[in-house]
């Protein structure tokens, strides 16, 4: 049983091991996208604070409406520092379209953020291996494929490595750097594999949310015990009826919060719609512990669906981006997983010098084997 195990160990760590090698990399620097974004971008990102108000959304609509003709805004992404840039999407036809940063004291169109094609470029390097047809090509079934593999190789190298009988815990988890050659391979590829076990777990587990629907059905229905709901098609085509104005709402909205949120994400409604507004709250956990409020043109709350008061179930089926990348931990859980995603090379090269040190030993076997016949 060992030895089977052993042999689709290395077979998937030599095969699958190129493409999460790549994954791994790619995930840690996606991990800092705000961050560098953020730092690289001043004047884009971040704006001048100033003594007026800022735009209300119906007054940034008709901004943008005279700064950008023909386009039609599908999302609004308000900020609640005063020095902080407004994201909106603009489309130019049925589409998600594409985000930009807008000044939200005058409504003046900044443009996108400094590295933003760059990180674009590897998010899809990241999910489907910049193979075309993106999340409908053959990409996304091989890093599916992988992430399966990573669930194995993780489990396997646990069982393989546990401590028959009676062994010291600190040998076990204390790499021995003193060590040459195989020994030193074998001592960094099992100890550190030991300690980021758990944290490779949840990053497969997560990740596959993204590459089968009937796993993200799944596990919607374990988590919170009804089916996953059909995605929205709000702001994805043209929509019938006058549009209703946003300002009574998110007036209601302030007054709620008192003004403290982090962010708010709103989109034009029609009539006979209802005002979605979600928001990250000050005291926010993570970028994803998003609230929902729901409001009727005139300003009326029709309802309020709080993060905090979501059963655990709920509150993790809405924050998968936030395990998978450790923010849903906090500022440590965050930093870890970045670490072991920029660790995952570490794998793949011992685990191949592994690989072709037993190669080498099998042959000098053979072949003093069949110097010692007569």
């Amino acid at each position: 049983m060992r030895s089977a195990l052993f042999q689709v160990h290395w077979f998937l760590g030599l095969t699958a091991g190129l493409v999460l090698m790549l994954v791994g990399v790619t995930g840690g620097i996606l991990s800092v996208e705000d961050e560098v974004m953020s730092f690289m971008s001043p004047g884009i990102v971040t704006v001048p604070v100033r003594e007026g108000p800022r735009l209300t959304p119906d007054a940034l609509i008709a901004r943008l409406t005279d700064e950008a003709p023909g386009r039609r805004i599908t999302l609004m992404v308000l900020n609640g520092a005063l020095d902080r840039a407004a994201r909106v999407r603009l489309a130019d036809g049925p589409g998600r379209g594409t985000e930009t940063y807008v000044d939200p004291y005058d409504g003046r169109i900044l443009g996108p953020a400094v590295g933003e094609a760059f990180f674009d470029t590897v998010l899809r390097l990241h999910r489907w291996l910049l193979i075309p047809g993106n999340g409908d090509g053959w990409g996304r079934t091989l890093t599916g494929a992988s992430a399966l593999a990573l669930v194995y190789l993780a489990l396997s190298g646990l069982y393989l490595r546990w401590p028959k009988g009676r062994r010291d815990w600190r040998i076990w988890l204390k790499p021995a750097l003193n060590r040459r050659g195989r020994a030193l391979y074998w001592s960094l590829h099992a100890v550190v594999g030991t300690w980021m076990l758990v944290l490779y777990l949840v990053m497969a587990l997560t990740g596959l949310w993204w590459s089968y629907g009937w796993y993200r059905d799944g596990v919607t229905l374990l988590l919170t015990g009804r089916p996953a709901a059909a995605a929205p098609a709000r702001g994805m085509g043209k929509r019938e009826g006058a549009p209703v104005p946003l300002d009574p709402a998110f007036a209601a909205f302030t007054a709620a919060t008192n003004g403290r949120y982090a962010t708010a994400s709103l989109a034009p409604a029609r009539a006979g719609e209802t005002i979605r507004i979600r928001a990250v709250a000050l005291d926010a956990a993570h970028v994803q512990a998003r609230d929902e409020w729901r409001f009727r043109p005139d300003g009326t709350l029709d309802s309020r669906d709080l993060y905090t008061e979501r059963p655990i179930g709920a509150r993790l089926a809405g924050s998968m981006l936030a395990l998978h990348e450790g923010r849903f931990f906090g500022p440590i859980g965050w930093i870890a997983f970045m670490l072991a995603a920029l660790a995952m090379p570490l794998f793949g090269v011992t685990g191949l010098l592994l690989y072709l040190g037993r190669r080498r030993n099998r042959r000098r076997a053979q072949i003093a084997q069949a110097a010692a016949v007569p």
